[in-house]
């Protein structure tokens, strides 16, 4: 059967690992409106795991807090249920991928620190704009191109094809998929999530990240994360995949209004960002 069908695509989805359960029941009482702080802590306190993780990254630099954060109940306090959330899936993403061949490890770390760095892009992105859903940003950018370890890690022969035509043509990594397989990361990505059952807002953004325009009523989120990518990019944070930097998309750019005065800052403050917390996702 021809990789191009979309079927022996949909096989090799249904291969893929799912969410830890713990993270799944996070995200379960993060949309309950009746949970509480005590809730939240009990289910992370059962993961030790977790816990330490959680504890360690709230005391980072890159929150900056004051005062020593201790336990569970007083993170999630400070941070809110959105915040721990993305936290704990970002972890637990890079958890279920991970990979214990050499080279294949180096390669997939490259491209987390591209998304992690796309992440925290999205962040300062949606600040500056004051965006209220910083949080969901976040996850939007650190899952963006998840399709790109999937494809690595079950597609490896097509895969290799794909940076074969990546470094022999001088192309887009969206073109070699393409190419060689008929779509493309945006798309493995989309059918991912959809299978984590995480919020249409994400499968959206992650669908549309380089059209953004065609995410409906995502087409903002879609665009903050577009040139979040833009910008780790011309950062050289990580490796996208391809040594090109993605068209900007000019709806998406017009739709954000940001001031070309503010870009230098903006880059800065990722790139700054993104040293602080990279040193603390291990």
């Amino acid at each position: 059967m021809s990789m191009s069908n979309p079927q022996k695509l949909i096989e090799k989805i249904d291969d893929l690992p799912t969410l830890p359960r713990t993270v799944l029941k996070i995200t379960e009482l993060v949309n309950d409106p009746k949970s509480s702080a005590q809730d939240l802590a009990r289910i992370i306190t059962d993961d030790q795991v977790l816990t330490a993780r959680l504890l360690k990254l709230v005391n980072s630099s890159f929150y900056g807090f004051p005062q020593r954060i201790s336990t569970v109940t007083g993170a999630i306090v400070l941070l809110g249920f959105d915040a721990i959330r993305s936290l704990l899936l970002t972890t637990s993403v890079f958890d279920l991928f991970a990979n214990r061949s050499r080279q294949k490890k180096q390669d997939q770390e490259r491209f987390w620190d591209h998304s992690l760095g796309c992440a925290v892009g999205a962040k300062v992105i949606g600040n500056y704009l004051r965006h209220d859903k910083i949080e969901e940003l976040f996850v939007s950018g650190l899952l963006h191109d998840i399709g790109k370890i999937v494809e690595m890690m079950f597609l490896p022969d097509e895969f290799a094809n794909i940076v074969a035509a990546v470094n022999n043509e001088n192309i887009l990594m969206t073109t070699a998929e393409n190419k060689v397989l008929g779509y493309n990361h945006a798309e493995v990505g989309k059918l991912l999530v959809e299978k984590w059952n995480l919020p249409v807002k994400l499968v959206q953004v992650i669908a549309h990240h380089h059209q953004p325009r065609n995410a409906g009523n995502f087409a903002l989120e879609a665009a903050i994360v577009h040139l979040a990518d833009i910008f780790c990019r011309a950062l050289n944070i990580g490796y996208g995949g391809d040594n090109k930097i993605p068209p900007l998309d000019k709806p998406a750019w017009e739709r954000l209004k940001i001031e070309s005065s503010a870009i230098d800052t903006i880059m800065a403050t990722m790139l700054r960002e993104y040293r602080d917390i990279a040193a603390f996702i291990a």
